[in-house]
């Protein structure tokens, strides 16, 4: 557990020095002092408790049922990450494989980044691109999206199918299905590869969809769901051409910014 945090930590550190941020010691030591604070209270959960996803975990170990939190998955290719499971949602056994609560994480990150991953498990993170492939590789996935505004509102998005390519596709995203109340913004970004500030892989041919909005994602012209946008503290209205942070366009039918959005999967059944 405590390679694995420390991991964490220096996978953290090396993306602040490569997106040119000099302070990163306040950032780190925060983050550090986080992480052992938590260690003993996770450590006999991750060591003990693992499966090849939140799901199956759940269903190895019932008594996590209601039990949100940090667990070890092991995958395929038996590597093994710390990741966040909601044992609650819809009968729990859901993988989180996106988080962002307070922009204490920087989204605006290269393509190795977010081929392994970025973040904190317990906090802000991206599982990476590598992982989602092996996980939607081996068992079919469903995906939903929790997301809440700055005035409380929370609504959620589920899709039936979702799956993501490997790295020679670009990651490309399979995303149908749609059911919830939150409005269907990810249709639009079904079938489009993965775009990185350091790989331009959208649809725009004048410009790039990363670059002008200093995000990263499955863009097209460029998109209607923005969930790794920049974070912001208080709720903003833009347009197309000027939202740089996290939105679901078709939640209000505008780009309202949002103070929470969490993407988590699960296989179905």
């Amino acid at each position: 557990m405590l390679i694995i945090k420390l991991e964490e930590i220096e996978n953290n550190m090396q993306a602040k020095i490569n997106t040119g941020i000099e302070d990163v010691t306040t950032d780190i030591i925060k983050n550090f002092t986080r992480i052992l604070a938590n260690k003993l209270a996770c450590a006999s959960n991750e060591t003990v408790i693992s499966g090849s996803s939140c799901a199956d975990i759940l269903k190895r170990f019932p008594n996590t049922k209601g039990k949100d939190g940090v667990y070890n998955i092991i995958d395929v290719s038996n590597k093994m990450k710390a990741v966040y499971c909601d044992m609650t949602t819809d009968n729990g056994g859901w993988t989180v494989i996106q988080r962002r609560i307070n922009g204490l994480v920087e989204f605006y990150r290269n393509w190795t980044e977010y081929k392994n991953g970025f973040g904190f498990a317990d906090h802000e993170y991206w599982i990476g691109n590598d992982m989602l492939y092996r996980m939607s590789s081996v068992q079919p996935q469903e995906l939903r999206v929790d997301m809440e505004r700055f005035n409380g509102e929370k609504v959620y998005a589920v899709y039936s199918n979702f799956s993501v390519g490997d790295e020679a596709s670009k990651y490309k995203l399979g995303v149908n299905g749609y059911v919830g109340n939150a409005g269907d913004s990810l249709n639009y970004h079904n079938s489009m590869k993965f775009s990185t500030p350091d790989q331009d892989n959208d649809e725009w041919d004048d410009g790039s969809c990363v670059i002008q909005h200093r995000s990263a994602g499955w863009f097209d012209i460029c998109f209607y769901a923005n969930p790794n946008g920049q974070y912001t503290d208080s709720e903003k209205i833009g347009n197309s051409s000027n939202v740089d942070y996290i939105a679901w366009y078709h939640w209000k039918n505008s780009y309202i910014s949002l103070k929470s959005i969490q993407l988590m999967i699960r296989s179905r059944t």
